[in-house]
């Protein structure tokens, strides 16, 4: 019983690439959001790495100017030219700021592309009624799937936490004693205290997302795993209708027969067993190669081949027991086997008898 269950209820099989594809269509896919959100890390800290201070410094200088001239930045910007005021401070935060949203950007559309993540597909934006019902939400919630992101989540808080904590309290003093000095210090400060903790930040998220990642490729096959019986059917979906499957089958052996014919009157002898096996062979001498079955065929195949062959004036030698092992054991452009060699050079012996009697009959 056991046995039964497992080939009809249990989804003990590795999903076929079938049902991979489908489900890739469904928008269905294997993806990390953490390792988007450490890509996103790595943008901001090489940003800050390289022009970190420079944009600190430069965002400073832009406020202090806006501090120090509230009087008559405040009546320009209330008065008929007010508008051009407030683009232009817009404009300045804008250029110094940018590369902080671009490289994130970047950094994430890679991560997803290196997840081939890019899927569109219309059933994830239609309406379904299993997206809010409460027996699918607790089964997300309380499933391995949502069990596993609750654990990582607690766990990315505490550390996260932790490192904030402990990074703040390290750098306490710098803190305090930049009251003191002068702005272009205190940006330099601030850079390098930012990227510090970005870099902190990012090794964390990079530790959790290859932990995620591998965990989003394993729960995804896991969804995906399939019964005995669904292989077996997705089997016969693939391979059609029985009837339509024979008919294929049978209208390329037609063509392939179609095609043996035409081989026959090249030919240079036929093995026969009388009435039921024909096999044709063909032995090209530059090369000094074995004979070659270029056509073969029982009953009615067998009396086409031997016709064909009478017109043609190809040699019909009879050999009931070569015939048969030719027919079983040799195929239809391969080479006749070593134990075939000694009958056949005797067929090939008797087909050049037989032309050279027809074409002394020429002359007579």
């Amino acid at each position: 019983m056991s046995g039964g269950a497992d080939s009809g209820g249990e989804k003990t099989e590795e999903p076929t690439e079938k049902k991979l594809q489908d489900a890739r269509k469904k928008g269905d896919i294997a993806k990390s959001p953490d390792l988007s959100a450490t890509a996103a890390y790595l943008g901001l800290a090489l940003v800050f790495s390289f022009a970190g201070p420079s944009m600190i410094n430069q965002l400073g200088e832009i406020l202090t100017q806006v501090f120090e001239n509230a009087d008559k930045i405040s009546s320009q910007a209330l008065g008929t030219g007010g508008i051009y005021v407030v683009l232009g401070f817009v404009n300045s935060v804008t250029w110094v700021v940018l590369p902080v949203f671009i490289a994130p950007f970047v950094a994430v559309i890679i991560s997803v592309m290196a997840q081939q993540a890019f899927v569109f597909a219309p059933d994830k934006i239609l309406p379904k009624l299993s997206r809010i019902s409460p027996l699918s939400g607790l089964k997300n919630k309380f499933g391995p799937t949502g069990l596993f992101e609750f654990a990582k989540n607690f766990l990315k808080l505490i550390v996260i936490s932790s490192v904030v904590g402990l990074f703040v309290s390290s750098n306490y003093d710098d803190v305090l004693g930049s009251i003191y000095t002068n702005s272009q210090t205190v940006s330099q400060m601030v850079a390098n205290s930012l990227v510090r903790f970005l870099w902190l930040v990012f090794l964390i998220s990079a530790i959790v997302s290859v932990l995620d990642y591998y965990w989003q490729q394993f729960d995804y096959k896991r969804k995906l795993m399939m019964t005995r019986q669904e292989i077996t059917d997705e089997m016969k979906d693939s391979e059609g209708d029985p009837h339509m499957k024979h008919k294929r089958r049978q209208k390329g052996h037609d063509i392939a027969s179609q095609k043996m014919m035409t081989d026959v009157p090249d030919a240079d002898v036929i093995v026969v067993n009388p009435q039921h096996f024909a096999v044709a062979l063909k032995w090209d001498r530059a090369t000094g190669s074995a004979p070659v079955c270029v056509a073969k065929g029982v009953d009615e195949i067998a009396a086409r081949i031997r016709e064909i062959a009478a017109v043609s004036g190809v040699p019909i030698h009879r050999d009931p027991p070569t015939a048969r092992s030719l027919f079983a054991t040799v195929e239809i452009g391969q080479e006749v086997n070593p134990d075939h060699y000694k009958p056949v050079a005797a067929a090939i012996r008797y087909a050049e008898k037989m032309r050279k009697l027809a074409d002394r009959k020429k002359y007579d």
